[in-house]
């Protein structure tokens, strides 16, 4: 038995880690693509303007929601005591999420000619792949939630699943809106837009996710520990609950690693041209 745990416990920690690292991996090409696309070009001066009012206002809404963190955890210690040293670091990283997505979702169309409003595909700027992970983690929320039912501590459970279902929601809202947005007219102005819809758009999907993983990795843990302190039930079901909680962390941990990276505002590498030929 103990050997089965060991190897049960391996493999969910590895697939997610190899899984997730694989696809945003791939992720990290496609803006190294797009980036290298925006360096051959001289933007114009609405684009310029467009990557400069873009990073403010995504800075001041994470800057904002590292604020709403803290607030919330000095009212934690204040309202909890000793029991906010559980609560303050959920509090941080859903005040940062919080944060991120709002800058996502409410980013201002940049303000260039356009060309007649029609859908693009999302595919065209994020891979299928990647908001997929965030969509399993919300559908494993629900479950989670649906099985602690007859539970006295539903309540708590459907909470947690709600903010996580909730800022998907938000994701797909920002994946939405970017596709409907509208495409600039002038050729020159392309890739400073392609650039910004793929960064707005693994963005949002990244800490949506990572929020999502961390809150199903907390809910399987505790859901793990309990079936385990029960008499009744197998004893095969408090193993495979930790080892998915577990497995969601690193899943969770390895989209953060690429998602600081993403975080980077998206900005033309003048030395490609250098300043002679700006007009």
């Amino acid at each position: 038995m103990g050997r089965f745990i060991a190897v049960l416990l391996f493999v969910a920690l590895l697939f997610p880690a190899v899984f997730v690292g694989r696809v945003w991996s791939h992720a990290g090409v496609r803006r190294q693509v797009s980036n290298g696309a925006l360096s051959l070009t001289v933007p114009t001066i609405e684009a310029e303007r467009a990557m400069k009012v873009q990073a403010q206002r995504a800075r001041l809404w994470r800057l904002a929601g590292l604020a709403l963190a803290v607030i919330l955890s000095v009212a934690a210690l204040v309202m909890f005591a000793e029991s906010a040293v559980f609560l303050w670091p959920g509090l941080l990283v859903g005040g940062l999420v919080a944060g991120v997505l709002f800058g996502e979702l409410t980013r201002v169309g940049p303000p260039w000619e356009t060309r007649a409003p029609a859908r693009r595909p999302q595919s065209e700027f994020v891979d299928r792949a990647l908001p997929t992970i965030g969509r399993l983690a919300a559908l494993g929320l629900l479950a989670v939630g649906g099985l602690a039912m007859d539970r006295t501590w539903a309540h708590e459970y459907w909470i947690a699943a709600g903010i996580g279902v909730v800022s998907w929601l938000i994701v797909e809202a920002t994946l939405e809106r970017l596709a409907r947005r509208v495409t600039p007219s002038g050729a020159e102005d392309i890739p400073v837009d392609d650039a910004l819809r793929i960064n707005s758009a693994h963005v949002a999907v990244g800490a949506g996710s990572v929020l999502n993983l961390l809150i199903l990795a907390g809910l399987l843990l505790v859901s793990g520990v309990r079936a385990g302190d029960s008499a009744s039930g197998s004893e095969l079901a408090p193993v495979a609950l930790i080892a998915g909680a577990f497995g969601a962390l690193v899943a969770a941990l390895v989209i953060s690693g690429f998602l600081i990276r993403w975080l980077a505002p998206v900005r033309w590498a003048e030395a490609a041209w250098g300043t002679a030929k700006r007009g």
